[in-house]
């Protein structure tokens, strides 16, 4: 979702520029700053709440003549008195000592070192699973519908287009389903989907197109501050044929299949852990689709025999999903 991914970007960035304001600031004075000779007046002790700091003042000149007084940094009690200290002047003011004495400053950098050795290991952990079991259903011989399937189109295998999804409207005369028994969600909405706009009261349409252009199904898509989502697929005239409802995240991510009637009919739960799987069930508990996360695709593939609808179902259930990355 576009919204939510900026609202990140946002948060990400303005993390980034805290962690990196000092490292950047002090990496440019200590190296490209102005150089200058200060005259240390005197340092004494300043209590700033129930901290003390170490304040060193005085006066420098920089190669070119010009000078400047106030508090010079990266300076200890010894300093007081000494005359021509090797400073740089950058945005912050001059600092003395180098990277010896001005290394916490750059302290910043290590949780983005850190960041930087875990975060593929973790998201290679959560996306493995998913990755591992899509190639599985792609190289698996046999029958059945077989397709990729992105935010706004579904392949086959070979790249041949499958259908295609665009932005719609309620279809003439569209009357809302209604089904009793939506659940709510079980965890508060996060200051994250506020921000984004998200998760909040909305009903969207989106329809999707054979390859030769034909009308295939419309998928009504609702979500709510209050309830679990759901998506209710129609047919070309927004005839009601199926509802994709979600009824838990935490601790797993499971969805319920219902008749326009309210009959329970499917459903649908990962496979193991995580949510880059899921493998959709009839009223029985027989399989009839898996789904799998590749990279920014899922791959769906649905056993010979899978009904019709509950094929169609397993598509529209895997938009919902993309709807949550």
């Amino acid at each position: 979702m576009v919204r939510r991914r900026l609202v990140v970007a946002g948060f990400v960035g303005a993390i980034l520029a805290g962690l990196l304001f000092w490292p950047v600031v002090m990496g440019y004075t200590l190296t490209a700053g102005e150089k200058a000779a200060a005259d240390v007046a005197e340092c004494h002790n300043v209590r700033t709440g129930k901290t003390t700091k170490l304040v060193c003042t005085g006066t420098w000149r920089t190669h070119d003549g010009h000078t400047g007084s106030g508090e010079i940094y990266g300076l200890d009690r010894d300093d007081a008195g000494r005359t021509g200290v090797p400073v740089r002047i950058g945005p912050m003011g001059p600092y003395a000592g180098g990277f010896a004495r001005n290394g916490i400053l750059f302290i910043g950098l290590i949780p983005l070192v850190l960041a930087a050795m875990v975060l593929p290991v973790f998201v290679a952990g959560l996306a493995g699973p998913g990755r591992t079991m899509a190639r599985r259903l792609l190289a698996e011989p046999g029958d059945g519908l077989v397709v990729l399937i992105g935010r706004k189109d579904v392949c086959h295998p070979d790249g041949r287009p499958y259908a295609t999804r665009r932005t719609a409207k309620p279809p003439p005369g569209y009357s809302r389903l209604e089904l009793p028994g939506r659940h709510r969600r079980n965890y508060e909405r996060s200051t994250l989907e506020v921000l984004a706009g998200i998760s909040r009261d909305a009903t969207t349409f989106s329809a999707l197109y054979g390859s030769g252009g034909e009308p295939l199904m419309l998928i009504e898509r609702r979500t709510s501050k209050d309830y679990q989502p759901e998506s209710v697929m129609l047919d070309a005239t927004g005839t009601a044929k199926m509802m994709v409802r979600r009824t838990t995240v935490h601790p797993t991510l499971r969805y319920t299949l219902l008749s326009p009637d309210g009959q329970h009919v499917g459903s649908a739960e990962p496979v193991g852990s995580g949510a880059t799987t899921m493998k959709v069930m009839d009223v029985h508990g027989r399989e009839v689709a898996t789904i799998a996360r590749l990279g920014r695709r899922w791959v769906l593939r649905a056993v010979p025999s899978a009904p019709p609808l509950l094929r169609d179902a397993a598509i529209t259930l895997t938009f919902s999903l993309i709807g949550m990355d």
